[in-house]
């Protein structure tokens, strides 16, 4: 049976290379700093791209802005109710108006990202471990980009930053997603036996400019990759084998539907690793360990015959 493969791969299209993070506080909710010592922290550091999420306040504006730095306007809303009894949590980015409600322990999580997509805007379901969410919780939601695969702060602060399995699950029942890697950073210090979360988790991503627009549609596309560490220099699709190539590693996985994938570890270093489809998986994609558990996820590959059906 012939195998389509649907990936935009960031690696072979157009563009620079611009690193960043979408999950973040100030003080203008429950944040340290004030919203222009965040983005000057960020800058410094090296990203080009920062999303001020403040809890239900939209913290943006041309007093913000700073050269080098993408700014998209976002913020983090609360609200819906798991089968467990606890809330969800969305991120809401490039939206063109602040949003609330009048009640929001009456509102849905569909009814968040209904209102998030009528601003223009996209939806990230936000650590949904630490959130206490299921796979049934999150399955009956649509129009959302794609899940919180790592926040640096649910690690830090409950060992519940990492939701792979929960990316998994919706890929494996058919929800074209992405996983995106934050900081959601509130403090921006060291702590005893709680290191800062600031720079600890982003997205790489492929874009032909700096500006809003570009970036927003390369996310959209898929045109990035999640890391806590590690980098992804390149990956390709030869006929059936796709091929990654990696910064020094200790583990190359390629995850798929079931039982289907494969995993290349060592003792030592890995700095590239290959898998031959097969042609019953769904999807693919693919994680990279450190030997400091530090992980780098790309876009999921998704696989259908001709007909566009999944095995």
């Amino acid at each position: 049976m012939a195998i389509k493969i649907e990936f935009n791969n960031p690696f072979s299209a157009e563009g620079n290379w611009y690193k960043g993070n979408l999950h973040t506080h100030t003080d203008n909710s429950d944040g340290e700093l004030s919203p222009r010592e965040v983005i000057s922290l960020y800058h410094r550091r090296g990203y080009k791209i920062l999303s001020l999420t403040d809890h239900y306040k939209l913290t943006y504006g041309e007093e913000l802005k700073k050269e080098g730095i993408c700014l998209i306007p976002g913020e983090e809303i609360d609200g819906g109710q798991s089968a467990a009894g606890t809330s969800f949590h969305i991120v809401a980015l490039n939206i063109t108006k602040e949003i609330t409600f009048a009640n929001k322990e009456e509102i849905t999580a569909q009814e968040i990202i209904n209102r998030i997509k009528a601003e223009n805007g996209e939806a990230l379901i936000a650590h949904p471990y630490w959130s206490g969410l299921t796979l049934h919780d999150i399955l009956p939601l649509e129009g959302y980009l794609g899940i919180e695969v790592f926040n640096s702060t649910c690690l830090n602060s409950i060992g519940k930053g990492e939701s792979s399995v929960h990316w998994d699950n919706l890929l494996a029942k058919g929800k074209r997603i992405s996983g995106f890697a934050t900081d959601d950073t509130h403090g921006y210090s060291e702590q005893q036996y709680h290191p800062m979360d600031m720079g600890k988790g982003w997205i790489m991503v492929k874009a032909i400019s700096l500006n809003r627009e570009t970036i927003m549609d390369s996310i959209k596309k898929g045109l990035f990759y999640a890391s806590c560490g590690p980098g992804i220099k390149n990956l390709s699709i030869e006929k059936e084998i796709i091929k990654v190539e990696t910064s020094p590693v200790s583990s190359i996985t390629f995850i798929a539907s079931a039982s289907q994938g494969g995993r290349i570890s060592t003792s030592s270093t890995l700095t590239q690793a290959e898998y031959e489809i097969r042609g019953g998986e769904k999807y693919i994609r693919i994680e990279c360990a450190d030997n400091r558990g530090r992980k780098a996820w790309t876009s999921p590959l998704f696989l259908t015959n001709q007909s566009g059906e999944y095995f």
